[in-house]
């Protein structure tokens, strides 16, 4: 569903969002990367919906939610993803919460906001750790440089993904998801994902806490270790849980042990 909102400004109070849910149970929020969608999930919704109600978002201005204002900062940003909950999971409702990179920095953030709401957080590859000085650049390619060539958009597409996204292949499957992706992203994500957040909002969450990298995500710098460390530093009773042999986005590359994680740490009651 195509949401016909207004631009959402940093005084919606209300924002609506494109949520894909399937399932029947507790609710599990699933909040996507940077150029990403509700399909950054797409492996993962069938099988948690036996257990949960799964509510995977478009954050605003990616996939089909409504655009927001160019010049919003990362901290209304985050703010109004907050005030979008409620209309998602249902007034003062408890829900789970599981985000992936640019969505991780805006979980950490939720769960800090919204305190005992929050029954469980999983991040994976999760950012805001704040931008590394001189940190050697991603393989990437421009999107810009396809122009209207779908043709050589698809080969970006499949570049960038094998860049830092997926190890060794990326599938057609895979390329048809970042290619639709790519073009419906009207936010930068750098605004939250470059923050150094982190390590202020996960000192401030009651939930249990699931951290998850994929050995090698390369955007976890200077290591993944590092990254772990710095989280167990505030939140020193989180469950770390390494995916071998996986690059960043760990939900497709490496799905079934995904699942079998994240069935393995959130609650099924509310309790």
């Amino acid at each position: 569903m195509v949401l016909a909102d207004l631009t959402l400004s940093a005084k919606t109070q209300n924002p609506r969002l494109n949520v894909c849910c399937d399932g029947d149970g507790p609710a599990l929020v699933l909040i996507h990367g940077g150029m990403g969608s509700w399909n950054h999930w797409i492996r993962n919704i069938e099988v948690l919906a036996p257990y949960f109600r799964v509510h995977a978002i478009d954050l605003p201005g990616y996939g089909e939610s409504p655009p927001v204002d160019r010049e919003m900062s990362g901290d209304d940003f985050k703010d109004l993803v907050c005030r979008a909950i409620d209309g998602i999971v249902g007034e003062g409702a408890p829900f789970r919460l599981a985000g992936f990179s640019f969505g991780g920095a805006i979980s950490s953030h939720i769960a800090a906001r919204m305190g005992d709401r929050v029954k469980s957080l999983t991040l994976i590859g999760a950012s805001g750790f704040g931008r590394i000085k001189n940190a050697k650049p991603l393989n990437t390619r421009s999107y810009k440089d396809a122009g209207d060539d779908q043709a050589m958009l698809r080969d970006i597409v499949r570049n960038n993904l094998l860049a830092f996204m997926l190890n060794d292949t990326a599938d057609d499957h895979a390329v048809d998801c970042h290619a639709a992706n790519v073009k419906r992203t009207r936010f930068d994500s750098r605004k939250v994902s470059g923050a150094d957040s982190q390590r202020f909002d996960l000192q401030n969450i009651q939930c249990p806490l699931q951290i998850i990298w994929g050995e090698d995500d390369v955007t976890a710098r200077p290591s993944v270790a590092e990254r772990v460390k710095l989280c167990q530093s505030v939140a020193p009773n989180l469950r770390f849980d390494m995916v071998r042999g996986a690059a960043h986005w760990t939900m497709y590359d490496s799905a079934e042990a995904i699942n079998d994680l994240m069935l393995d740490f959130i609650p099924r009651s509310d309790d």
